[in-house]
C-alpha cells in the first residue's frame, strides 16, 4: 500500500461513521502533480453534516499535508460518483461498494443518455 493510503488509512480511522472511502482522481491513478489535491470519496450512515465534513477535511490534509476535495457519496450526482468508482477502495467492505456501483449504473442508464442530448442541443444551438 502507497503511502498517502497509509496516511489516509490512519486519518479516516477516526471517523467510525464512515462506511466507504474511496481515493480517485490523480493520487489514485499514480501520476500525481506536485500541486495535486487528493480527491477522497466518503460514504457514511448518513449525508455528512458541515461540521462533520470540515473535521474529516481538515483530520485528512494535516495528515497527508495536502489540500482535500472531499465527495460526499450519499448524494453524490452523476458523473462524479462514476468518477470516485474508478479511483481504490481504502475503506468498506464489497456490499457497501456493490450498492455504490449499482447506484452509478442505474443513474447512468438513466441520466446520462438525456445530459448527452441536452449537450448535443446545446451545442447545435450555439455553434450551428
Amino acid at each position: 500500500m502507497a503511502a498517502i493510503e497509509d496516511q489516509l488509512l490512519r486519518a479516516l480511522s477516526a471517523f467510525p461513521e464512515i462506511r466507504l472511502a474511496l481515493l480517485f482522481g490523480s493520487r489514485a491513478s499514480g501520476r500525481p502533480r506536485a500541486d495535486s489535491d487528493i480527491d477522497l470519496a466518503i460514504l457514511a450512515d448518513s449525508p455528512l453534516a458541515p461540521e462533520r465534513r470540515a473535521c474529516i477535511i481538515e483530520a485528512v490534509a494535516l495528515a497527508t499535508g495536502c489540500p482535500i476535495d472531499l465527495v460526499d457519496l450519499y448524494h453524490a450526482p452523476e458523473p462524479v460518483l462514476g468518477e470516485a468508482l474508478k479511483g481504490v477502495r481504502l475503506l468498506g467492505n464489497a456490499a457497501a461498494h456493490a450498492q455504490l456501483v449499482t447506484r452509478h449504473v442505474l443513474n447512468a442508464a438513466d441520466f446520462l443518455p438525456l445530459r448527452e442530448r441536452i449537450l448535443t442541443e446545446r451545442r447545435s444551438a450555439w455553434i450551428g
